[in-house]
């Protein structure tokens, strides 16, 4: 047993500190969804999205990006992760922790932009979403502009991402067909929109 915990400890250290934040939210979907599906711990409705509960239950706009349908939501949403890695490696980016700060900061900002399309314009009470891929639109529309225009700052950081075209048509591509793909039916494409809007607003930041 030791030797296994070892053995573990190895592989961990062996893990550079910048790859960590890609790899935690992957994780944190991974146990929720083995909460969710296999043990039965938690219910899925419980952490939702929902539109009408959003106000009285504030957790969801933090607990619901990482609650998935079911495996190829899940495994969909772990390949855009993995895409927007290659993406930020591509713009140059040294900062270790960069894609949770974007993520944190993208959360309340795409859930309010969504919670008002529910609410405000689609007078739509009962809207429920869950899934990553909100985020995902949100850094993709980060990692477009920044591919076209550089990034040098972000509120108190230095970014430094560096100009790509082999980056911004690769970003574009993937985005037009996501938004295609957001049209199929149980998908949510209000959520996708408003991620990627948020993720606009925040390059602006």
């Amino acid at each position: 047993m030791a030797k296994r915990i070892n053995r573990i400890k190895r592989v961990l250290n062996n893990i550079p500190i910048n790859e960590w934040q890609y790899i935690l939210p992957i994780l944190i979907c991974g146990i929720c969804y083995i909460a969710s599906d296999f043990l039965g711990i938690i219910q899925k409705t419980d952490y939702a999205y929902w539109s009408g509960g959003l106000l009285k239950d504030q957790y969801r706009v933090f607990t619901y990006h990482f609650i998935h349908i079911d495996i190829k939501h899940l495994l969909a949403n772990g390949t855009g992760i993995a895409i927007c890695r290659y993406c930020f490696k591509e713009l140059e980016l040294k900062l270790n922790w960069f894609f949770l700060i974007l993520i944190l900061l993208l959360m309340p900002l795409q859930s309010l932009l969504l919670w008002i399309w529910d609410i405000v314009i689609s007078k739509n009470s009962m809207s429920l979403a869950v899934g990553f891929s909100g985020l995902i639109y949100g850094i993709e529309a980060f990692i477009l502009l920044s591919s076209i225009f550089g990034k040098k700052r972000f509120l108190c950081f230095n970014t430094n991402l560096k100009k790509n075209s082999n980056i911004t048509k690769i970003t574009s591509i993937l985005v037009l067909i996501g938004l295609i793909w957001s049209f199929m039916p149980g998908i949510s494409l209000a959520g996708h929109l408003t991620g990627f809007t948020a993720g606009l607003l925040m390059y602006m930041i």
